[in-house]
This record gives structure tokens, sequence and C-alpha cells, in this order.
């Protein structure tokens, strides 16, 4: 297999598309055998016939799978809020990826995913994984998460991608499926299997303080923290701080969960992260973003550039090489990540292409990333979740 990506801005979408894949295919020996194409930009809903005539153009009938995102990622770079279009290019597979859509229902029984088969889900254990990008107002990736539970200590079946994100939350997703541009729903993918994926997922955040058991909930209010009323504790938390943590804690408090409470100790990365929406000192509880349990392990989290760029760099390096070199990647990076985040420019793409010189990469800034933890598939916050993909032949 020989991969290749390119990126490319330009104020017509139609010429950013043509623009990427030429600069992708500048290196490619064969034909192509899928693309895989992200796009950024205004109004792109107006410019779905464009781009999937640019794609016509260039490379008909070929597997397409990809999306709209207000930020794209490629090869060392990272463009923010402009039209553009990032696309990773695969060649000379013996059999392309599998490219299907998803949609959410509601029936008699209760609300289901469709599009997929047991054929889908078996070829997507093989190779570690189920590519999926989904319209955030019309998919849910819970649902596809709860609907593909594996039995009691089966392995899961990773779920590894990101919700469509755009500068005007109004505007409409675009999501590619071969031929087609759909509005809604999702877009799985599963490789072949002479490949697979290798992932890692990078919380942008750290821990502040002790964990802590949640002890009283009113709906997304936690009111007991160890027994005692919540606000107090964490008031009591914001005083032991050193000033700068304090700071950051005022601009942008988070809240983990514990992935599982099978452990002895808990620490960074043992917890799912969720915002901190708010305190109601009428009842001194913390009001959160997601559904907790009473019983649950609970610490908060800062966002921290310097603990998110040190975090990636790590798990980066601890890649298991085993002999085989990665081919391509793909990145699914928050919307909060960037320049919202970091100083540098172009963070999270330059740093894997510092661990992995010249190595093909595409990908989004996500509105929610989605990739397994602890044999569990969670849909994850402020992460970076980077998928690289492998030959399996050679593993």
């Amino acid at each position: 297999m020989i991969a290749s990506s390119g990126i490319a801005e330009h104020e017509s979408i139609h010429l950013a598309v043509r623009n990427a894949f030429r600069n992708a295919s500048d290196h490619l020996r064969g034909p192509v055998s899928c693309i895989f194409l992200f796009v950024s930009g205004s109004n792109l809903g107006d410019n779905s016939i464009a781009i999937r005539t640019a794609l016509d153009e260039l490379a008909s009938e070929v597997p397409v799978f990809g999306c709209s995102a207000e930020s794209l990622v490629g090869r060392g770079r990272e463009i923010e809020g402009q039209t553009a279009a990032s696309i990773l290019l695969l060649s000379e597979l013996s059999q392309p990826p599998m490219i299907y859509p998803m949609e959410c229902l509601r029936t008699p029984d209760g609300p289901t995913v469709v599009g997929f088969t047991d054929e889908i889900i078996e070829l997507a254990r093989q190779s570690n994984g189920m590519l999926v990008a989904a319209c955030p107002q019309t998919f849910s990736v819970d649902r596809l998460i709860t609907a593909l539970e594996p039995e009691r200590g089966a392995a899961v079946v990773p779920i590894l991608g990101g919700y469509c994100s755009s500068q005007n939350w109004e505007s409409s997703s675009l999501l590619f499926c071969n031929n087609k541009v759909l509005h809604r729903g999702a877009v799985g993918l599963v490789l072949p299997p002479e490949l697979h994926w290798q992932t890692i997922v990078s919380q942008g955040c750290r821990p502040i303080g002790d964990p802590m058991v949640v002890t009283a909930l009113d709906g997304n209010t936690i009111l007991g923290l160890g027994g005692r009323p919540a606000l107090p504790m964490l008031r009591e938390l914001f005083q032991r701080l050193p000033s700068h943590e304090r700071d950051m804690a005022i601009d942008a408090l988070l809240i983990g969960r514990a992935i599982t409470e099978y452990c002895d100790t808990f620490s960074h990365g043992d917890f799912l992260i969720r915002n901190v929406q708010g305190v109601d000192t009428d009842v001194d509880g913390i009001v959160v973003t997601d559904r907790f349990q009473v019983g649950q392990t609970i610490r908060f989290h800062v966002r921290d550039a310097q603990g998110a760029d040190a975090d990636l760099t790590n798990l980066l390096s601890r890649v298991d090489k085993g002999g085989i070199d990665n081919k391509a990647g793909l990145l699914f990076s928050c919307n909060g990540r960037g320049h919202r985040m970091f100083s540098q420019p172009n963070h999270d793409a330059l740093a894997i292409d510092k661990t992995f010189p010249g190595l093909p990469l595409a990908g989004i800034f996500a509105a929610g990333e989605f990739a397994p933890i602890a044999n569990r598939n969670l849909t994850h916050g402020f992460t970076a979740v980077a998928a690289f993909l492998r030959e399996t032949s050679k593993r």
C-alpha cells in the first residue's frame, strides 16, 4: 500500500479540493484506491455539488470517506477557519475499504442505529476500528456505542473518528459516502483485512486535587462529594491551589468521571473529561454537562497547554513500533485545541510530523472525538485522537 496526503486553502472550495488532490497524488505511483476527504469553509452546504464535481473530475468511482469541519489538519499543518481541503489518498490496495451510511431512527422499541451489518462489525473487529464521521445534530454516536456493546468480558469494536464541526452551528454538515454527499446521519468505514488501525487518545487537560466520590445528585447537578455538599468542597479545593492553577480553573474548569471503578488508584488518563457548566448556590451544587452516578469517582481537571503538549508527545513516543511502519494517519482534534489552546500554530500536526517525519496525514477539528479507553468506547472533548494506518500482513 502507498499513501500520500495534501492540504490546500483557496477561496473556492472547488479549487481547494483540486489543489489538495494534486498535492497528494504527486507522490503516488499507482491508481488511487481510496480517498479520505475533509473540507472547511462557510456555506459548504451550497457547494456540495462543486465538491463532488471536483472529485468526479479527479477520481471518479473511487471510494470516498470524509466530512466537513470548521478547521482542517494536514501533514505538519493546520488550517483554521478558512476555506480549505485536506485529502489522504491510498493506492495499491488489493480491495478497497467498505464505506456505508448510518442513521439514528426511532422505532416502537426505542431509538436504534441502522446501516451496519454483522460483516461490517467483524471487519471492524479485525482491523481494530470502525471509522465514523457523524453529524452532531442528527446522529448520536452514544447510540451507536450502545448498539455495538459487547457481551461482558468481550473486546469492544473500537469506534474511531469525530463529529463534524462548523464555523456556524446552523450550517449543515457534509458527509462524503462514496459518490454521495449526505447532510445527516453518519458515514462509516472499515478497512480490508490487509490493514489495521493503531490509535492514541490524548486528553488536553490535567488533574487538580484528589479523586472524590459522588454521594448526592439531582439530574446534572452534583449535590454531594465525599458525603459533604459539593460546592464547599470545590471552594476548599480552589483555596489549596497555587495561584496559576486557580486562574486556569476559573477560566476553564473541567470534571472527569472514572472510566472504570475497578482501580486501586486513579491517575491521569483514567477519567472521561466533561465541562463544568456552572454552580447552583441555592443547593450548593455543581452543574455538569453529563450524567454522573452516585458512587462514581470524579476528579477536577484544568485545560493546560503545557500538560496537553507533554501528554501528546509522550503518547506518540510510545506508539508500538514492533518493526511495523505507520503508512498514514488520521487526526481528529477537538475544536477547542489549535490556536484556542496553544500559542504555537499547527501544534498537533507538527507533534505527529516530528515523531513520524513525512507521514501522510489528514483530519479535522471535531465537535467531539470518538475512541475507546480501557475497553470502552467513549465520546471525548478537548482530545486529540490519532489513528495510524498499518499493514496487517506485517504484524
